[in-house]
């Protein structure tokens, strides 16, 4: 009778704890919305897919706490909308929205109608007081809709208006060649072009490679390999080993894109790599670690990542581990934090097949960041622990 009054109290704790969170609707969108109506509040939608990792962190860490729970029930009707879900409209539903990047989440009104709109995942406190946005009329992303369709073609609109509208009607192109000098090399005009998906071989794009390195002063790396550098890489990659090759890289010279030969060698090592050709790969990943390693500490994190990306029944079949332990090594004696987890070291380890030594590595870490509840060591540890129980 004890252990049962024990476990019952133990059931009822955790769901106080639970019920602390957001309260979903369990409904269709429609029937949402009309709540959301009859309740006059906005409705929060989480547009999340089942393979999206910090979509996932969301509803783990973040959508379960008190203080978020507290001002979304009383603030908001709240729905969950997974696009990748069999047998459903939603990713239909997703697209009216624009919905591209996941997490999105969203703020409706009853009828549907966008009012505030935010991408990527955010801490408790951060997702707070980004819904109190939705009630401020200057700044929610549906007032710089209804500006910008009125004429107002200042950057804070236009930053929110492409936020959400993704370049849809090819309208950046037009706006961007309408802004000064000054205002094309501004930190939110990157915001823009980071968000839309420019046309590689257009005269926007052209420009964008050209300054490559003023936008690295006002934005952040993701920006910069988002809207620049994985557009040429997959250009390169695509073409390489073809005719087009050489016309690619053309072009990207007469853009005057100083990072060209970089981009040319990595395109050629993983080239190889895709076709598991791991003689040739070996020597070109030499050569690229020798030419560029002195300006680009980055490079051997790179081939290690890379390699254990292609899986085990691949990376078996390369015949020098230990290359790959000493390009880790160099991977960790070059890192900026030295208290970070260096995932190359553990990486390579796998890769040389020394299960062991990669178990101890990824559990001493997760021992250091025991009881650490930020984003970054959650990450790392699930992140972490989902490889160790891979190769037990």
């Amino acid at each position: 009778m004890r252990r049962l009054i024990i476990i019952i109290v133990a059931l009822l704790v955790c769901g106080n704890v639970f019920s602390q969170g957001i309260e979903f609707f369990h409904g269709s969108f429609e029937e949402a919305k009309m709540k959301a109506k009859t309740e006059n509040k906005p409705l929060f939608v989480d547009v999340f897919t089942s393979w999206c990792g910090p979509c996932k962190m969301l509803s783990k860490k973040v959508f379960p706490q008190k203080l978020v729970g507290d001002y979304f029930n009383q603030s908001f009707v709240s729905f969950k909308l997974q696009t990748d879900k069999e047998g459903s409209d939603n990713q239909k539903i997703a697209d009216q929205y624009h919905v591209s990047a996941y997490p999105t989440l969203m703020w409706l009104d009853g009828d549907g109608e966008l009012l505030h709109l935010s991408i990527g995942y955010k801490e408790a406190e951060e997702l707070v007081n980004e819904a109190k946005i939705v009630f401020d009329k200057d700044k929610r992303v549906g007032s710089c809709i209804s500006k910008w369709n009125k004429g107002d073609r200042s950057l804070p609109v236009a930053a929110r208006y492409f936020l959400f509208d993704k370049n849809s009607k090819g309208e950046f192109d037009n706006y961007f060649k309408g802004l000064t000098e000054e205002q094309k090399l501004d930190s939110l005009t990157f915001e823009i072009i980071s968000n839309v998906r420019l046309d590689i071989d257009g005269d926007v794009f052209a420009f964008v490679v050209h300054h490559r390195k003023d936008y690295q002063k006002v934005a952040y790396g993701f920006q910069i390999d988002r809207a620049i550098d994985s557009r040429i890489e997959w250009e390169l990659q695509q073409n390489y080993g073809t005719d087009k090759f050489e016309q690619v890289c053309e072009k990207y010279k007469r853009i005057g894109f100083e990072e060209l030969g970089l981009f040319m060698k990595r395109a050629e090592w993983k080239s190889y790599l895709e076709k598991s050709d791991f003689v040739s790969f070996e020597k070109s990943a030499k050569e690229y670690v020798q030419e560029f390693l002195k300006t680009h500490k980055y490079v051997c994190s790179e081939l290690v990542w890379a390699l254990h990306g292609v899986g085990k029944e691949e990376f078996s079949k390369f015949t020098n581990p230990a290359l790959v332990v000493e390009w880790a090594n160099q991977v960790k004696k070059s890192m900026d934090e030295p208290g970070r987890f260096c995932y190359a070291e553990l990486f390579a380890q796998i890769i040389a097949g020394d299960n062991e030594k990669a178990k101890e590595i990824g559990n001493d870490y997760l021992k250091s960041i025991e009881g650490k509840t930020d984003y970054l060591s959650t990450s790392d540890r699930d992140y972490i622990e989902s490889i160790l129980d891979e190769i037990k």
